[in-house]
Order: C-alpha cells, then structure tokens, then sequence
C-alpha cells in the first residue's frame, strides 16, 4: 500500500491552535472580563500592581489562559508555577524573592498547597514582606517587591477563609450557553481548516459538555476523523485544503463512532445510569465505582460533574439516586 505523505508546513498549519491573546478572542465570561480591564486600567494609571486575584471552578474552562490575557494587556512579566513545585516554603520565599515590581506570580492549583506555605504567603500578599525565622530563633522581616498573585484552583472550598479573604478579586466561572458553544465550536473547527454549513453547528453543540476544554478535544477528534475518512489528495501526495469538509453524512458517522450522546454523555456515563437504574434503589458511591472498574474518586470527579449539571442523578455524602 503506498503511504500519502502531508508537507511539515501543512502539517504545523492544521495542528495549530493558538491560545486567545486578548480578552476579545477569549469567548463568553463577559463579566469578568469587563471587571479585569477595569483593573489593569487602574493599575497602569496608577503605575502600581493589580489586586490578586483568585479563579475558581472545574478544569477546562481557561483560568490559565485568562491569566496569561492579563499579562499581555497589561504588558507586564507573568511566572507560572504548579502546587507541586512548591513543597516547602523555602520555596516559595525563593519565587517571591524573584518577583520584579508589579509583577503576576500565577500558581495552578493552589487548594493543594501546605498549610506552612500559605502562612508565608499570607503576609506576603498583604504588606509584600516575608519573615523569615533565623537559626538563633528570633525574625527577620525582609521587603519583596510587590507583585499581584493569581491562583486558580477547582476546589474553592478547599481553601481557608484567612487565605480567600486576602484576594481582591474573587471570580467562579460560568458554564457556555448553546450559542456560545457554537460559537467556540465555529471558532476552532476554523482554526483547523475545517470546512461546514452552519446548521451542523447546532447538531454538533447538543453533543458536548459547556466546557470549553471539551469542546476543543471534540473538534479535534472531529478534524482526526474526516482526516482518516478522506480518500482525496493533492499533487505529490499532500492534502488539500479543500479536503477538511464536515458534511451532513460525516457528522452522523463521527456521532456514531464516538458513541457520544446529547449533554455529552460518553459510555461511562451510560453505564453509571444504567447501574444506578437497575438498582431502583439508592447506592452507595463505592459500590457504583466498583461495578464500574474505576476508583471512587475517578468517579466523583470524573462522571458525576456532567450527571449532576444534566440533573441526571441525586447526590448525598453517601448515597446516589437516579432522578
């Protein structure tokens, strides 16, 4: 069988998917945007840092990415570090150490961090000073410079209430509206030369979750499926723009393939309905994951999120209930 090669730059071409570089390209979450060019707004005519800010709410729905928004329109420096790079607050005294004047220090899943490590923190986002403890057991309070710290977590009750009261602005992102996912859904089949009629717009956004991570994997698994489904290529080999074409009969195989259902309900999914329906009774979580193959936690994070937004099924501490 001969093998169909694609040019490197036709390849790069339909991989590419640039982050939004401005709040305009980043959809929906109309109110907090309004609310941070307000403060960067501030900030630069005040010529000092912005207040911290703190985002919360399931991964997905580009916290990090609205961060690094705010770095560029506000022209300013950004270091973004994960919990699991700071284990102990040495660490963080050396990060804090290494902050210019103004700049966004941004930790991704903050509610894991120690206890000690958000006591340093605590004075350090207040008066932008650390007190360091010598050997001789007596304090030292050395100045920082001051910095506007952005965490994001996806368990907001997780964090203690002296550490939230210590950010100005607190944000919960929102779940996308059907028109809004059209719109992202439009927006990244574009990005990756995806040829459609409109109408199938609405066809494909009753077939995802709102969030916005999920609805870019969908449109590339979109894209991979017409991409193994073509039989057409062009001089030499390589692909044709014209090619990437999501009709009506491709949409309906790609349904059928992914075996998706509306609200975005996956197998998994199916089979935890199916489990809890054929019980007739209220479960408990573990017996659900031990039916299921997977471990309780997978299953609180992982299957019931969507269950619940869909008003799927009742939840206790303990029990589950198909509605």
């Amino acid at each position: 069988m001969e093998i169909k090669k694609i040019s490197t730059e036709k390849l790069l071409d339909l991989n590419k998917h640039p982050r939004p570089n401005n709040f305009e390209d980043f959809i929906w979450q109309e109110h907090i945007k309004w609310v941070l060019k307000t403060a960067i707004q501030s900030a630069k005519k005040r010529e000092s840092h912005m207040g911290h800010i703190l985002f919360s709410w399931p991964s997905g729905f580009g916290k990090t990415t609205i961060a690094h928004i705010i770095s560029k329109q506000w022209n300013i420096w950004i270091k973004a570090v994960t919990w699991y790079a700071i284990s102990k607050p040495a660490e963080i005294v050396s990060i804090l150490n290494s902050l210019e004047s103004w700049d966004i220090l941004f930790i991704d899943e903050i509610h894991r961090l120690k206890p000690n490590i958000e006591e340093v923190l605590y004075i350090a986002m207040e008066d932008f000073v650390i007190d360091m403890v010598m050997p001789e057991w007596w304090n030292v309070r050395i100045p920082i410079n001051p910095f506007t710290l952005i965490w994001a977590t996806t368990k907001s009750e997780s964090l203690s209430q002296p550490i939230k009261n210590r950010f100005i602005y607190n944000f919960h992102f929102m779940d996308y509206s059907l028109d809004e996912k059209k719109i992202l859904i439009k927006k990244y089949l574009t990005e990756y030369k995806v040829k459609f009629e409109d109408k199938i717009l609405n066809q494909i956004s009753s077939k995802v979750d709102s969030v916005p991570r999920e609805i870019h994997n969908m449109c590339i698994k979109i894209r991979d499926f017409i991409v193994a489904k073509m039989s057409s290529f062009g001089k030499g080999g390589a692909w044709k723009a014209e090619d990437l074409i999501l009709d009506e009969n491709l949409r309906n195989q790609f349904i059928l393939h992914s075996k998706i259902d509306d609200g975005g309900l996956t197998p998994l999914h199916n089979k935890y309905l199916e489990i809890l329906k054929k019980a007739d009774r209220p479960m408990w979580v573990k017996a659900i994951a031990v039916q299921l193959g997977i471990n309780e936690k997978a299953v609180e994070e992982d299957v019931e999120p969507l269950l619940l937004k869909l008003w799927k099924i009742e939840k206790t501490a303990w029990w589950r209930v198909f509605i």
